[in-house]
């Protein structure tokens, strides 16, 4: 099976000398096929060129302009020539050996959407991703991300570090653009296991993350928190469609803005504030996305927390 790893770089030179020496260990390691392809969301400070003298093995696509997060990887992944896509951050190292524990979920089971590596911290100890659950109490929505010593089902896993059937993320229709960055992967991994395919968390597969390398530097902190905080509502304006769950998540919004922004996370609440003024738009992908589902927001929480 041919697999093609795919990583998003914007001026990211120095953290490639880091981390892409890893990766092409770890193709070099994979008893298959295995393509690795940059792709350079317009990057200014010599990195292209530095690959191209560099690692030769490496495919690069230009595409002469800085993207959103999202964009760049639905034209990355598109242009990618495996069955499955492993997506990496450029600032993730990865043990030579992560692929194969990753890649044989896909050939045991036809109904694999994605499964996500063991996300250590820089430090190699401190766990940053790992297997994911969630539930919708008072009106919010909570992520829980834990550990398992073996593969397990989760509810998504972090696109800085995950292997996915570029098939069904085709008919997925790939990432949702409008995110830009942040929020994305859970969308993507809810809608694909509304439709019955599974998300999976993979410790045997590890790799290290330099958290928010690329993305201090594009959005700074404060963009970042914004971010964070109107995609959250907006992830739940689409995806969460149990009426009852909705309306108190509307109920309980003002409470949610008050604890963050009294809580130290003043620019997380402007991004609530800020979701508000898109809501028509994700309504509408809301009513779309409800005539594909096959399994209902409680089913989806429930299964891929077993």
């Amino acid at each position: 099976m041919l697999i093609s790893i795919v990583i998003l770089s914007w001026n990211g030179l120095g953290l490639l000398k880091d981390c892409l020496p890893s990766v092409i260990r770890a193709a070099g390691a994979y008893g298959d096929e295995c393509e690795v392809l940059l792709i350079d969301n317009g990057s200014s400070d010599g990195s292209v060129g530095y690959i191209m003298e560099n690692f030769l093995s490496v495919k690069i696509l230009s595409l002469g302009d800085n993207f959103s997060f999202t964009k760049a990887m639905n034209k990355g992944i598109g242009a990618a020539k495996g069955e499955v896509v492993i997506s990496l951050n450029n600032d993730v190292i990865v043990e030579k050996n992560f692929i194969d524990p990753i890649v044989r979920h896909f050939c045991e089971d036809k109904d694999v959407f994605a499964v996500g590596a063991k996300m250590l911290f820089w430090d190699r100890k401190t766990l940053n991703f790992g297997r994911a659950s969630g539930d919708f109490r008072w009106g919010f929505f909570r992520r829980v991300i834990g550990d398992s010593d073996s593969a397990v089902n989760s509810l998504y896993v972090s696109a800085g570090g995950m292997a996915l059937d570029k098939d069904k993320f085709i008919k997925l229709g790939g990432f949702d653009e409008d995110y830009e960055v942040y929020w994305e992967d859970l969308d993507l991994c809810f809608r694909a296991w509304r439709r019955g395919w599974k998300t999976i968390y993979e410790p045997q597969s590890v790799v290290y993350h330099k958290v928010h390398a690329t993305n201090i530097k594009k959005y700074g902190q404060r963009g970042i928190d914004r971010l964070s905080g109107e995609n959250y509502s907006l992830f739940i304006i689409k995806n969460i469609h149990n009426m009852k769950l909705l309306i108190k998540h509307f109920i309980f919004l003002p409470v949610l803005f008050l604890l963050t922004a009294l809580g130290g996370r003043l620019y997380f609440a402007v991004g609530l504030l800020y979701s508000i003024r898109r809501w028509p738009p994700f309504w509408q992908k809301r009513n779309r996305e409800k005539n594909k589902v096959f399994l209902s927001d409680m089913e989806v929480l429930k299964i891929s927390g077993r």
